[in-house]
């Protein structure tokens, strides 16, 4: 098949993932064909942390991918010269590093070579902030020289990854985060802040926007990114906005009278490779958080034991399946139980149900 022609089936296939007709793993498969044993992946590399993941790939398996992000990545010896190498241009193994000093490396030895790696064609498809975002293709054969024309087909590609990866990137991705809680959680004076990649603020509810403003334990700084007035809660939300964490997706802390709680939102892996971590973080007073006076509501509306448990579940957060499998009761019959409650008090919903439940709040 012509080289011209292999160059265009791979640019259609590109627009085709950017217009949802076609995959990355689809790009990626007939990527891989360019080059002997071919095996290519879209991943990263932050070389502040030595870190990195195959985000996307055709040819790994769930293993290598594993191996690679948790220790391989750490001692990558093509890492250094593909950060600082210049962006757009695509390059062989070698000149990056000599051959004879790659076989003597641990890399080498013990993950590149065992999963059939002799070399290697790549290209920086954006960098920033010490990030590179890299398109490479594993083959087994070691000849610089003929492995070239691979390189040169992703100087031909770059561009259009790049506009790609700048379209895939702006798309609204956690939009919905903030949609589905955002008035439910101002309704009972919790503030919530939605961060994205590199701890930029994506969106926050009105009543978190205010924390933000006072930056009493919120608050961002010139660049636009979030931080947390106390050293220890915003290191673990930097962790947590890191692309390599694997730790608890909810994590809790204390900011002098504020209970801050962190809740990573999953990702699927195309979803994490362009748009990076969303944290979701919800603000509510500690110390004075108020809580409803069940008896004082209970007596106004003539609750009965049950709805009082399932209003108590609602103000605590809860969804309908979580008051039930509290409860030891099905879904309906905690449905059941909230539309008694909304007809006992007049309400058309939770929102305005948590909204009449504050005007009998009481200071804890």
């Amino acid at each position: 098949m012509p080289v011209s022609t292999v160059e265009d089936k791979l640019v259609d296939s590109i627009y085709a993932t950017v217009f949802g007709e076609g995959t990355w793993q689809d790009f990626l498969a007939k990527l891989s064909l360019i080059l002997p044993d071919g095996r290519s992946t879209l991943f990263y590399h932050d070389s502040r942390r030595s870190k990195g993941a195959f985000n996307l790939n055709s040819g790994f398996d769930a293993a290598e991918v594993a191996k690679y992000g948790e220790y391989y990545s750490s001692i990558n010896p093509w890492m250094p010269a593909a950060a600082v190498r210049k962006v757009g241009v695509g390059v062989v193994a070698e000149q990056m590093l000599p051959r004879d000093r790659l076989v003597k490396t641990e890399f080498y030895n013990d993950f590149w070579s065992k999963v059939g790696g002799e070399s290697a064609v790549g290209v920086t498809i954006v960098r920033e902030e010490g990030r590179s975002f890299l398109l490479s293709t594993l083959t087994s054969c070691p000849d610089p020289e003929a492995n070239r024309h691979a390189a040169d087909t992703l100087t031909k590609l770059a561009p259009h990854l790049n506009r790609a990866f700048k379209h895939f990137r702006s798309e609204p991705g956690q939009k919905t985060v903030a949609e589905i809680g955002s008035s439910l959680f101002d309704a009972i004076d919790i503030g919530m802040v939605v961060v994205g990649d590199r701890g930029l603020v994506k969106s926050a509810s009105p009543v978190g926007q205010n924390m933000i403003n006072t930056g009493r334990c919120l608050r961002v700084n010139l660049l636009g990114k979030i931080k947390v007035c106390q050293q220890r809660a915003d290191y673990l939300l930097s962790q947590m906005l890191d692309r390599s964490y694997q730790g608890s997706r909810v994590a809790c802390c204390m900011v002098d009278s504020f209970k801050l709680t962190f809740i990573q939102v999953a990702k699927d892996p195309l979803s994490l490779y362009f748009q990076g971590p969303t944290i979701v973080i919800l603000v509510e007073q500690g110390n004075t958080m108020p809580r409803v006076n069940g008896d004082y509501f209970s007596k106004a509306y003539r609750l009965t034991a049950a709805e009082t448990r399932a209003l108590a579940g609602i103000m605590a957060g809860n969804s309908v399946d979580e008051i039930a499998n509290a409860a030891a009761l099905s879904r309906e019959t905690i449905r059941s139980q909230m539309k008694s409650l909304y007809a006992k008090t007049g309400t058309r919903g939770q929102l305005e149900l948590l909204r009449l439940a504050k005007t009998s709040l009481l200071p804890v």
